[in-house]
């Protein structure tokens, strides 16, 4: 392993590790369903169970079947993320956006494999607007594929004026 991948092991570890123990937290001490305002007409707490995918898409499935379809699915993505990690001659950027992406994978599969459905809680909502109910790797996924996009954009940018 390259001495810079040490780097971002360590921190896709420390995202895992948040993610995990911020889903135990809730799940040990909040009720399905319950709310907890955080910032009064903005951001609340509010514990969901997501069996399916992005968004809560499949959620209402209970089939094992489509379960384990959506795992291995997952897993899959995951080996050619971290094969394209490992392979890459990018920039620091696009490298922790990777990581980003990686560790939030990881964090979400775990959840799959081990509670068998995936831990949501945080609720950004204004007035009758909802944003899906979401958790840390689902936050880290999100900035790290906004990020990836964005040093691609730059990098196609600087290769047009050249």
């Amino acid at each position: 392993m390259k001495k810079k991948h040490t780097v971002f092991l360590v921190f896709g570890f420390v995202i895992f590790i948040l993610d995990q123990l911020s889903k135990s937290y809730i799940d040990k001490t909040i009720q399905i369903y319950q709310i907890k305002s955080i910032i009064p007409g903005f951001l609340r707490i509010t514990k969901t169970y997501n069996k399916g995918v992005v968004f809560g898409f499949l959620n209402g499935m209970n089939n094992p079947i489509i379960s384990n379809i959506i795992t291995i699915i997952s897993v899959s993505a995951l080996i050619i993320l971290i094969y394209l990690f490992l392979k890459s001659n990018t920039s620091f950027i696009a490298e922790l956006s990777m990581t980003m992406i990686v560790a939030g994978a990881i964090g979400n599969i775990f959840d799959r494999i081990v509670r068998g459905r995936v831990v949501d809680f945080i609720e950004v909502y204004y007035k009758r607007f909802s944003w899906p109910v979401f958790n840390i790797a689902d936050s880290f996924i999100s900035i790290g594929v906004v990020l990836l996009i964005l040093c691609e954009l730059r990098r196609k940018d600087a290769s047009d004026t050249n």
